[in-house]
C-alpha cells in the first residue's frame, strides 16, 4: 500500500476528536483510493469513539465522573501497554519528559475525561458527542495564538464562526441560563472539547520527537496516577458495584475507546494518510447521535440537528482552510509498526 508521510502531531488522547489531526480536508477528495480495509478502519473507529458517549452515559448513571474517569484510563492503559508489549517497545524517555506529560496528560485525559462523564449526567450523549466534535474549532483558535506557523485564513475563520453558531443554535437560546444543570453540561464538554485543542497544541510543540503509542500508554498511566488521589478524598475508596451492563460499558470505553482505537488510528494514518484518517471526524457525532436515540431513547430535535449541522460543517471548513505554511510540519518517524 501506497503510504503518505506523516506530518502534524497526532494528539495522543483516545476519546474522540483529540485524534484529529489539524489538515486540510474536503471529503469529496479524501475518499478515492482508499482500500476496503482502511475503511472499514476507519468506519470502526468512528463507530468506537461515537459509542462512547453512550457508554459514558451508561456507567455515570451508577457510579460517579470519577470512577468513571479513574476507570476508562486505567483499562486503557493497559490495553495500549499490551500492544507495547507485543511489539517489545519500551519507552525511553529523559527524566525532564514526565512533567511535560504530566502537564499534557491533565489538560487532554483528566479534565476533559471528567468534565464529560460529569456533563453526561445532565445532558444526552448524543448531544455530548456533537458538542465534543468542536476540538478543531478549539484547535484552530489556539495554534493561530501560540505557534507563529499557523494562521486564521478567510475559511477557516468562516468555519469558527458556523462551528460556533452550530454551538448557540443547539443550544436552543438557553446559553445564559448557567442555573440550569443541562447548560452547565453542555459548557462541560465545550470545555473538554477546548481542553483537547490546547492539549493538541501543547503536544504540538513540546513533544514530537516521542513515540506517540508510547505516550499514549503514558499519558493514561499518569492520568490515572493523577486521578487516584483525588478520587480517594472526594468518595473514598472507589464504587466499582457496577451492573453488567455498566461494566461491560466500562471495559469498552477503557479497553476500545481509550486504548486500541488509538492504535488503529495511527495504522491509519500510516497507510492512507492524516487527510483520510481525519475523516472520523465526521463520523463520531453521527453515531453517538443515533446511538443515543436507538439505545438510550433520546430525542433528536430540531435544534440538535440543525445545530450538528453547523458544527460538522464549520469543523469542514476550518480543515480545509489550512493556512499553505502550516501544512509541513513533520513530527515523529512512524511509530505504528505497520506493515
Amino acid at each position: 500500500m501506497t503510504q503518505e508521510t506523516r506530518f502534524d502531531t497526532v494528539d495522543t488522547e483516545g476519546d474522540h476528536s483529540s485524534a484529529v489531526a489539524l489538515r486540510t480536508l474536503w471529503l469529496p477528495s479524501a475518499l478515492p483510493n482508499v482500500r476496503p480495509k482502511a475503511l472499514l478502519a476507519l468506519l470502526a473507529l468512528g463507530a468506537t469513539w461515537g459509542a462512547s458517549f453512550l457508554f459514558i452515559k451508561v456507567i455515570v448513571e451508577e457510579t460517579s465522573p470519577l470512577e468513571v474517569a479513574q476507570g476508562r484510563m486505567f483499562f486503557g492503559a493497559l490495553a495500549v501497554g499490551a500492544v507495547l508489549a507485543v511489539r517489545r517497545t519500551r519507552p525511553r524517555w529523559e527524566r525532564s519528559l514526565w512533567a511535560k506529560v504530566a502537564v499534557w496528560t491533565l489538560v487532554t485525559v483528566v479534565i476533559p475525561f471528567i468534565l464529560i462523564a460529569w456533563a453526561e449526567q445532565h445532558i444526552a450523549s448524543g448531544t455530548a458527542s456533537v458538542l465534543n466534535s468542536t476540538m478543531p474549532l478549539f484547535t484552530t483558535l489556539f495554534a493561530a495564538a501560540f505557534l507563529i506557523e499557523e494562521q486564521i485564513t478567510p475559511v477557516r475563520g468562516v468555519g469558527l464562526v458556523v462551528g460556533f453558531v452550530g454551538v448557540l443554535v443547539l443550544t436552543g437560546g438557553d446559553v445564559y441560563n448557567i442555573r440550569d444543570s443541562s447548560v452547565l453540561g453542555q459548557f462541560a464538554v465545550v470545555g473538554a472539547a477546548a481542553c483537547y485543542g490546547i492539549g493538541s497544541v501543547y503536544g504540538r510543540t513540546l513533544l514530537r520527537r516521542e513515540d506517540p503509542l508510547a505516550l499514549s500508554a503514558g499519558q493514561l498511566l499518569v492520568g490515572s496516577l493523577l486521578v487516584l488521589p483525588l478520587l480517594l478524598a472526594v468518595r473514598g475508596v472507589p464504587d466499582y458495584s457496577l451492573s453488567v451492563e455498566a461494566w461491560l460499558s466500562l471495559l469498552a470505553l477503557g479497553i476500545l475507546g481509550s486504548g486500541f482505537a488509538f492504535v488503529v488510528y495511527l495504522w491509519l494514518v500510516d497507510n492512507v494518510g492524516s487527510v483520510r484518517s481525519s475523516l472520523v471526524t465526521y463520523i463520531m457525532p453521527v453515531v453517538g447521535l443515533f446511538l443515543g436515540w436507538a439505545v438510550l431513547d433520546e430525542s433528536i430535535g430540531v435544534n440538535t440537528t440543525l445545530g450538528a449541522a453547523l458544527i460538522i460543517a464549520g469543523v469542514a471548513a476550518v480543515m480545509r482552510g489550512q493556512a499553505p505554511s502550516s501544512q509541513r510540519l513533520p513530527v515523529a518517524a512512524d511509530a505504528t509498526g505497520a506493515d
